[in-house]
């Protein structure tokens, strides 16, 4: 595949992710991670949103740079209890594709710090325990 095709299919997942498209994830991978990820943000996030910012493709690597937004209603991470707090951040996901134009790995980055804290799961000062809310 090219490095416009894979360009072009990783836009086209964000897209059906943002429809809540979960059928349509089994066309892109059939990588147990990279499908997991994907249900168990739609799960969390019912109600999410990606706008894409930015994307660089090269060679066999995709990755694109985007704004987040949802509200969690399901379990995600360590927050395995419905918050309903709306979250809003930014996610850089970087896809790796097969020959056959299926994508074979990825790896995400994000402020996770700001993501639990906009869930109300503060963090410790130094030297203390963190402990989620209400807990």
């Amino acid at each position: 595949m090219s490095t416009d095709s894979n360009k072009a299919k990783a836009l086209d997942l964000i897209e059906r992710v943002n429809r809540h498209d979960v059928v349509a994830l089994d066309e892109f991978t059939s990588n147990p991670a990279v499908l997991g990820s994907a249900r168990g943000l739609i799960g969390a996030f019912p109600d999410l949103h990606a706008d894409v910012q930015w994307v660089v493709a090269e060679g066999d690597m995709v990755v694109v740079f985007f704004a987040f937004r949802g509200t969690q209603h399901g379990p995600w991470l360590f927050v395995q209890e419905a918050t309903a707090r709306h979250v809003e951040t930014s996610f850089m996901l970087a896809f790796r594709f097969g020959d056959d134009g299926q994508i074979v790995d990825q790896w995400l980055g994000s402020n996770f710090i700001e993501m639990f804290a906009q869930l109300g799961w503060g963090f410790a000062p130094v030297g203390e325990i963190a402990t989620p809310p209400g807990g």
